[in-house]
């Protein structure tokens, strides 16, 4: 079994940090009533943005899974 590169492993780690990152700023503008004035709490543009944060942090989570697991044998 060959052992992943380096900056392999760097990107992947980076890859999941993001994906993390994504989904806890979607996750913190549903539940948050912080926002700088620029997202009122409750507007449909505040919520839409939050959902598309969520489904692009799952995305590449997704994709960081699915090329580890075509990785190994």
């Amino acid at each position: 079994m060959r052992e992943k590169p380096l900056h392999e492993k760097i990107g992947d780690l980076t890859s999941i940090v993001m994906a993390l990152t994504y989904i806890g700023g979607g996750v913190f503008l549903i539940f948050s009533s912080f926002s700088f004035r620029l997202l009122p709490i409750g507007s449909l543009a505040r919520y839409a943005f939050a959902g598309t944060l969520i489904v692009y942090g799952g995305y590449r989570g997704y994709r960081v899974w699915r090329k580890r697991n075509q990785d190994e044998p």
